[in-house]
């Protein structure tokens, strides 16, 4: 009775294997291997060779085949198989030295902040000045950003002494003789900021524009501001209508004033009034921004920032000084 059922079950196992195979394609794999089999005779007797896929029985089961590691063998590349044992000692100590190189730099430079690489310390300016009027950082907005940095609570720390300073508001538009308001430091693309650790000599933080060269003249800045006013012959062009108002006398005179440069000795007595107002009230500071605010090309991607200090900031010798973003990452560092 156990010889039946065994033989029974013998029968059903094999009939299920033979089912599962044929809804497998087995009919149709052994006929596309035999097609690819160019010669049966060597084949059946192990010296042909098929193009095709191996023909598997139903109760085959395929081996699986492990990681191809031939390239990560010795010598493969032939990189190897001529290095002396001087050599791969030579660029061992080299690649320690690299990776002891970047700690060292990871800690000089410290947390690194999002807006890395997109406001940058240029050079060492003159940072290493005694005199703080003439100590001064410069910035760089990189020219791939796509709107102003917020600067706000921004700020420069020297890494060697511990000292902090924040990054002062500045005015956009800066007036003589008034009080300017003054806002977070924004620069835009491919601008500049210059950082100079004493005293403004116009008592605010401001960026600069086509007139502030004549600011030049009665103060001292460092470096010195951009001499780029527009020709004094610019602001009185030879019409008929000047010639009526200001006289000949006057459209000789102006051409031959400097760029920049306020008239301050004792204007000739040949000039008719409207010619001396015209003077005093145009080619000065204000009288440039007034005149030409609403040019175009009215204001210059540089700015002055004065800390305010009465004495210098940063060391002489070397110092590391980061600029520190409003949470206090580094977004660019200085070292010297």
């Amino acid at each position: 009775m156990i010889r039946r059922i065994l033989f029974i079950l013998f029968i059903f196992m094999l009939i299920a294997l033979l089912g599962v195979w044929l809804l497998q394609g087995g009919v149709q794999k052994i006929k596309s291997a035999a097609q690819s089999i160019s010669d049966p005779i060597g084949f059946l007797f192990g010296t042909g060779s098929s193009t095709g896929t191996m023909i598997t029985l139903p109760w085959q089961i395929e081996m699986p085949q492990g990681a191809d590691l031939s390239e990560y063998t010795e010598g493969s590349n032939g990189t190897d198989q001529n290095q002396t044992p001087a050599d791969r000692y030579a660029d061992i100590a080299s690649q320690y030295n690299t990776i002891k190189q970047d700690v060292v730099d990871a800690k000089t430079f410290g947390t690194p902040s999002p807006y890395r690489g997109k406001v940058t310390i240029q050079g060492t300016g003159s940072a290493n000045e005694s005199d703080p009027k003439l100590e001064y950082i410069e910035l760089h907005a990189s020219s791939a950003n796509t709107s102003p940095v917020e600067m706000a609570g921004w700020s420069l720390q020297s890494a060697v002494t511990g000292l902090r300073v924040r990054i002062p508001p500045a005015a956009s538009l800066f007036y003589m003789g008034v009080v300017n308001p003054v806002h977070e430091l924004s620069p835009d693309p491919d601008a500049r900021v210059i950082i100079n650790s004493g005293m403004s000599p116009v008592g605010v933080s401001f960026r600069e524009n086509i007139c502030t060269g004549y600011l030049q003249q009665f103060q001292n800045f460092s470096p010195d501001l951009n001499r780029a006013c527009p020709s004094p012959q610019d602001a009185l062009p030879l019409t008929a209508e000047n010639i009526q108002r200001y006289g000949d006398a006057c459209l000789d005179f102006v051409p031959s004033l400097s760029r920049c440069t306020f008239p301050d000795k004792t204007l000739p007595s040949d000039l008719s009034f409207a010619c001396k107002t015209f003077i005093v009230n145009t080619l000065s500071y204000n009288g440039c921004v007034n005149m030409y605010l609403y040019k175009p090309s009215f204001y210059i991607d540089l700015w002055r920032i004065y800390l305010g200090y009465g004495r210098e900031l940063w060391r002489n010798t070397h110092d590391v000084i980061r600029l520190l973003d409003a949470d206090g990452r580094t977004v660019d560092v200085l070292t010297y």
